[in-house]
């Protein structure tokens, strides 16, 4: 056994409160706690259970769990809980400024999104369908990727900024870059294209609360191009389409080359134009021990949520640029955008005319 190798006891209960632990850390942010204390500095588990309207002996508990086995949050000698210097580090690593003030990530993904599959496993295991027995919390899943995305933006508005740019398309329409990007360059055209009225009702809320009207959101299908593609305005020149779920769109088993074909099409009537998508690819084996363990955990968990129940298909970076080559691009290229592994994939349509 290597020296730094815990103990089987030791695994044991390291791994059980991870999990534990994560499950109460979802749900106290959810509740408002994390957000309460980033403003308001130590309080007592009583007056934090009033302000938000919550059950004092669960919330107690709680607290208690986690100030006792993390420097996430600390308790004074007053019985006050505050969030460590750590704990400060955490919220600024994984928060997102808003109107409403800071929202933060907590496992969003993992716990809030997954939690039904986790405890669907078993009916999965022996044959239980996703989508009909066992569903995961789509819109918490979304809020996830939206909380994200400000590690994204920067990358994104380089690309951008390359070229001279008259329009941005978005593929999926969670993350907020539409009104983001516009709200910075008002001669920018931008479209969301969405089959899901509900996340193009959320998009379009968001944008007109930033004071962002020229979003144009598309109701459509990405794998029938031209019902969104006829839409768009293509006389002040190239544009820019971006997207962060294309590994959403190769899921199953004829998933990638149906969205390469799909792409292939918008590059026909897109040429000059410019594809950017952000994606993690899958991580060789043989890499595991150059890479930060951070990044490496990420990487499976990210292979196994999505491939778990078929919503996804993570493909390596070779795999990602040939995807791009087929479709008709040209300059094809991957740059990273310094963020767990993700990588800026680039490509032009075709030759401008």
């Amino acid at each position: 056994m290597p020296d730094n190798a815990p103990s089987p006891e030791l695994w044991f209960h390291r791994l059980a409160t991870h999990y534990v632990e994560a499950q109460a850390l979802f749900h106290l942010n959810q509740a408002g706690v994390f957000q309460l204390l980033a403003t308001s500095g130590p309080l007592p588990a009583p007056e934090i259970a009033e302000r938000l309207g919550l059950t004092l002996h669960v919330l107690d508990a709680l607290l208690d769990y986690v100030a006792g086995v993390d420097a996430v949050l600390v308790r004074d000698t007053e019985q006050r809980y505050a969030i460590g210097e750590f704990g400060r580090r955490v919220l600024e690593r994984f928060g997102r400024s808003e109107a409403s003030g800071r929202q933060y990530n907590f496992f969003d993904v993992r716990v809030g999104a997954y939690g039904s599959v986790w405890t669907g496993l078993d009916r999965l295991l022996h044959g239980a369908v996703y989508g009909r027995d066992v569903v995961r919390a789509g819109d918490v899943a979304a809020d996830a990727v939206y909380k994200l995305v400000d590690r994204i933006e920067p990358a994104l508005a380089r690309v951008v900024g390359e070229q001279p740019t008259s329009a941005i398309v978005e593929l999926g329409v969670s993350t907020g870059l539409l009104e983001r990007l516009g709200a910075k360059d008002p001669n920018l055209t931008c479209y969301g294209v969405d089959r899901s009225a509900t996340a193009l009702a959320k998009a379009s809320a968001r944008a007109t609360a930033a004071g962002v009207p020229r979003v144009q959101m598309l109701e459509a299908d990405v794998f029938v191009p031209d019902a969104f593609l006829d839409r768009i305005d293509t006389r002040r020149g190239p544009g820019v389409v971006f997207s962060v779920h294309l590994h959403e769109f190769a899921a199953g088993p004829d998933g990638a080359p149906r969205l390469t074909r799909a792409l292939a099409r918008i590059a026909e009537r897109l040429p000059g134009w410019r594809i950017v998508a952000f994606e993690q690819p899958r991580l060789p084996e043989s890499a595991r021990a150059q890479l930060p363990e951070a990044l490496w955990l990420y990487a499976q968990s990210n292979v196994l949520i999505h491939h778990l129940i078929g919503n996804g298909q993570i493909l390596t970076e070779p795999a990602w640029l040939e995807m791009l080559r087929e479709a008709g691009c040209s300059s094809v290229g991957s740059s990273s955008i310094d963020y767990l592994g993700y990588l800026a994939f680039v490509g032009t349509f075709g030759r401008a005319r």
